[in-house]
C-alpha cells in the first residue's frame, strides 16, 4: 500500500475508541464519504472478530 494510502484519514475512517463496552469510532467532523464508509467497515470487522471480547479476556487473564 502506497504512504499516501496510509497516512490518509479516509483509509480507514478514524481511530478506536478504548475503554468502552463495546465498539466506537471516532472520526474527524470533516471526515467525508470515504472515510464515514471505512469508519464503518472497521467498526464490523472489529464485531465479527471480536475484539471486545478479546481486550477483555486480556484485561481478565493480566496480559
Amino acid at each position: 500500500m502506497p504512504l499516501y494510502a496510509q497516512m490518509t484519514p479516509d483509509t480507514y475512517g478514524g481511530a478506536v475508541l478504548l475503554g468502552v463496552n463495546g465498539i466506537c469510532i471516532i472520526s474527524h467532523g470533516s471526515s467525508g464519504e470515504t472515510a464515514i464508509v471505512n469508519a464503518i467497515k472497521l467498526a464490523d470487522e472489529l464485531v465479527r472478530h471480536g475484539m471486545v471480547a478479546e481486550i477483555t479476556a486480556a484485561f481478565a487473564t493480566g496480559g
